[in-house]
């Protein structure tokens, strides 16, 4: 494949390039097959024999066959007849097949509700032999899909990031000025000569993600042979960016001299900087960070978000990130950011898994300073303090469930709930004052004002959603209303939910207030997608006022009431739908411009939000207020003509959150595949005949 080294040359330099600068070419063609040793390294090869650079580091200069490197012949079209088994020619999506046994621990389990995507390809070899064999030429008539691609420009690329990942993911330094228009460059399916790939593991890292965009210049941007492109070219990024990574701590003397391996220090890797405040030791860590929120989001991986992370994590540790340093260089924001997106990604993988931390989350040793927000200080140090909050809660859940499973002394996880609330209660207050006015399609600049307000409302979205977890029992006995999981929500289908509500029995308990036991026949009932206690009267005495009815006996007493955690439920769930309608959107004309922004001039498709590792949060949200929305409608029939102006009020509330969810997701769809799973859960529950 050819690499670019015209606009792409220096990554250090400013985001100065406009849309109509060309695109500059190789001063000398690149050769057809480079060398193992210079493969390996990634410099550049004359594919002499022996070549240049391995005459100069005076080592064994070894060639074998390429099947991607020099130019590409393109193959006479086949006959129009031909184009559907040609231009889809790689497996559909429904006949995706693991290339190992599915195993459900690979994917999603214990959930997350995500559309898991098969992995069909070993390595970008097999991808792009895949991705440009012969498919129809020019042939006007077809639709043929495209995909976002920079032309191998690194500094098109960094000005796609700040475009549409750093306002959500912000793992690099500030920009060095306003991002200009977004660049793009078409690939089409057939266009096999006019590919070039990135460089660098954090190029492709970011491209991969990128190519996730439709293009806006793409009539027809969810038609299925398009997401299928978009898909696959995704993933052949993403892999040729580990492939990156493998490669720049690849030894050649492992293959040829294993001893002298071993007596060698590591190769100081020489190539251009992607950034130039990012040094090139931290490049692989930003890489591994991204790409465990592709597999989240996009291929629906949990085991393989945790393994990316995971290696990030110990790459970030054995640089050192996690311990404060007081000498400031051109590179100390850059440290600091890296670890802290770090460590914000594996606690994310925790919680979407439902699994502990496979570190100590306040470990006395990490004692890096936070990033810096010119335009909002606080932002940062808020944003870590609302992760450790949501994990906490999340921890609080995992050891919740094991108590009751082993019917084991309840005393300390009741104890353990109070001091949560008592944390989250003035988090969740102090949140709800911040001022939240940046314009939505407000451009990144060198201040990122756009940054601090996402960060802040991504944290009142954890935050929320972080005091849902912790009262969610006690106001709706975590009873399921999903058929798909999500994080430590239930299925519907779940053996445990669907063979035996004995789990309800005892929790119904709570739903008493302290210190009282009135009796009661409780009735239970599921149906469908959603299940919950059924209300035999609406004047029944014993009911409280949320509808439910109390137990005998109570198994459990629990410190707060089923009113008082509904309320709270109720509140945090309106608070986090108002925060996803207050996260600004990507804007890639470079300009403020009104709202919605459109992906280009005649698309009909709304910027999509990316880097949605926290779409968890919304599925909190929309199960707090499903379960309220069952509630008033159980005790107050619609049609009966009886209920009042605040039914009426709390109704539309409901439906509004609902809806903003939705919405959400649907933005976050468009992009990122593994997200419809979330969203088609939440439109069946919601009736769109009520209003957008």
């Amino acid at each position: 494949m050819t690499m670019s080294e015209g606009d792409g040359q220096n990554g250090a330099q400013r985001l100065t390039t406009q849309a109509s600068a060309p695109r500059k070419k190789f001063a000398i063609p690149p050769v057809k097959n480079a060398c193992l040793s210079c493969r390996a390294s990634r410099t550049r090869c004359n594919g002499e024999h022996p070549c240049a650079s391995c005459v100069t580091k005076d080592r064994e200069c070894v060639y074998k066959p390429s099947r991607r490197g020099g130019p590409r012949i393109r193959k006479k079209a086949r006959p129009l007849s031909d184009y559907q088994d040609l231009a889809i020619s790689l497996p559909s999506q429904q006949e995706e097949i693991p290339q190992d046994t599915l195993l459900i621990e690979n994917y999603i389990d214990p959930g997350a509700g995500l559309k898991p995507l098969a992995d069909i390809w070993r390595d970008s070899d097999a991808i792009y032999d895949n991705l440009f064999q012969d498919v129809v030429d020019n042939t006007p008539s077809i639709k043929i899909p495209m995909v976002r691609t920079y032309g191998g420009n690194d500094r098109a690329i960094l000005n796609a990031y700040y475009i549409w990942i750093h306002p959500y993911f912000p793992i690099l330094p500030p920009p060095e000025m306003t991002p200009v228009v977004d660049q793009v460059f078409p690939l089409y399916e057939n266009q096999r000569d006019k590919f070039e790939e990135p460089a660098s593991a954090i190029s492709l890292a970011i491209s991969a993600i990128l190519a996730l965009i439709p293009c806006p210049q793409d009539p027809n941007p969810l038609a299925p042979e398009a997401v299928r492109w978009r898909r696959t070219y995704s993933q052949f990024l993403a892999k040729a960016a580990l492939e990156c990574i493998e490669s720049e701590t690849e030894k050649e003397e492992s293959s040829v001299e294993p001893p002298k391996a071993l007596d060698d220090s590591d190769d100081e890797i020489f190539r251009e900087k992607f950034h130039s405040q990012v040094p090139l030791e931290l490049e692989s860590v930003i890489a591994l960070d991204l790409l465990s929120v592709y597999e989240y989001a996009q291929r629906g991986n949990l085991k393989k978000m945790r393994a990316r992370v995971g290696a990030a994590l110990v790459a970030a540790m054995s640089l050192m990130l996690h311990i404060r340093n007081e000498v400031e260089d051109e590179y100390s924001e850059a440290r600091r950011r890296a670890w802290w997106m770090t460590y914000i990604c594996v606690c994310q993988g925790s919680i979407v898994s439902n699994t502990p931390p496979t570190f100590e989350v306040f470990a006395s040793s990490f004692t890096a300073k936070y990033p810096t927000i010119k335009a909002d200080p606080e932002a940062w140090p808020l944003f870590v303090q609302a992760q450790q909050a949501i994990l906490a809660a999340t921890q609080f859940v995992i050891d919740f469930n094991k108590a009751r499973k082993e019917q084991s002394d309840m005393t300390r996880i009741f104890n353990r709930m109070r001091e949560l609330e008592r944390l989250l209660e003035p988090l969740i207050t102090k949140s709800e004052s911040w001022v939240l006015n940046c314009p939505l399609t407000q451009p990144v600049d060198k201040r990122e004002s756009v940054l601090s307000q996402s960060l802040r409302c991504i944290s009142r979205i954890k935050l929320n959603s972080a005091r849902i977890k912790v009262h969610r029992y006690c106001a709706f006995f975590d009873l399921a209303v999903f058929s798909g999981k999500h994080c430590d929500l239930k299925s519907t289908n779940d053996r445990e939910v669907t063979d035996s509500p004995s789990g309800v029995t005892q929790l119904q308990s709570c739903c008493t207030s302290m210190g009282s036991t009135p009796s009661a026949q409780s009735s239970y009932s599921g149906s469908g997608g959603s299940v919950s206690p059924t209300l035999s009267s609406r004047s029944t005495p014993n009911a409280d006022c949320c509808g439910f009815i109390s137990q005998p006996t109570p198994a459990l007493t629990f410190p707060f009431s089923t009113h008082h955690s509904s309320k709270i439920c109720l509140k945090s769930a309106l608070n986090i739908a108002q925060a996803f309608d207050s996260l600004p959107y990507p804007n890639p004309t470079g300009l403020l411009c009104d709202t919605p922004c459109y992906i280009g001039p005649t698309s009909t498709l709304i910027t999509p939000r990316t880097m949605p590792a926290f779409a968890c949060c919304a599925m909190q949200c929309s199960y707090a207020l499903l379960m309220v929305k069952d509630k008033t409608e159980a005790m107050y029939p619609p049609g009966t003509g009886e209920a009042g102006p605040l039914v009426d009020n709390l109704r539309d509330r409901l439906q509004q959150g609902l809806v903003s969810i939705l919405v959400t997701l649907e933005n976050y769809a468009t992009a990122f595949e593994a997200l419809g799973g979330m969203r088609d859960q939440i439109r069946d529950k919601v009736d769109l005949a009520l209003g957008f």
